[in-house]
């Protein structure tokens, strides 16, 4: 492995536990190289998730696993999966990147906004019983603040604020959640 190619220091959050209060817990740091995934042939873009796998080659780290997620500065990424590299001290990773829009996140009844990455995967889903369109939003979990998706809380993307309606069901995945809201 060549030393100069893993330049980032990254952190590794381990999956959502299901305590009273859900996290993602810091595991530790390593060293990671990336490569991200060329533009051609990708497919357009349809949820908060990259089309194209990121290779990320990184020093051996034991808890390093399926389902945890990987932070280098702003970015996040999904491990997908891990392979032994070359060499025992090393690892091949494909990781998703999330590459929502930044978008706030404000709980009914406080006054604070919480910056979000979020994703407009649908507009106009069906028509709500007021006549009003339903639009669905996915979100990135680590950063909301929890209960989330509760009806009321308020969204605003680009510019435009949306209400919660509820929770798309069979939507949270323990990474990103898709909640139903109305304009």
């Amino acid at each position: 492995m060549q030393a100069g190619k893993l330049k980032d220091r990254v952190t590794l959050y381990g999956a959502r536990t299901e305590n009273l209060e859900p996290e993602w817990p810091v595991i530790g740091q390593l060293w990671a190289g990336f490569q991200e995934p060329r533009s051609v042939a990708r497919g357009e873009q349809t949820g908060i998730r990259a089309v194209g796998s990121t290779y990320i080659q990184a020093r051996y780290h034991p808890d390093l696993a399926h389902g945890q997620l990987i932070r280098r500065g702003d970015d996040w990424y999904i491990v997908e999966s891990v392979e032994p590299g070359r060499s025992r001290s090393e690892l091949a990773i494909s990781g998703r990147r999330i590459i929502g829009h930044a978008a706030t996140y404000r709980r009914t009844g406080e006054v604070t906004d919480v910056p979000v990455l979020a994703f407009l995967t649908r507009e106009n889903v069906y028509v709500g019983p007021m006549s009003e369109p339903r639009h669905q939003i996915e979100l990135f979990q680590p950063q909301l603040p929890y209960p989330w998706g509760r009806r009321g809380d308020a969204i605003t993307l680009r510019g435009t604020t949306y209400t919660v309606d509820g929770v798309v069901e069979g939507s949270d995945d323990g990474v990103t959640l898709t909640v139903m809201v109305t304009r």
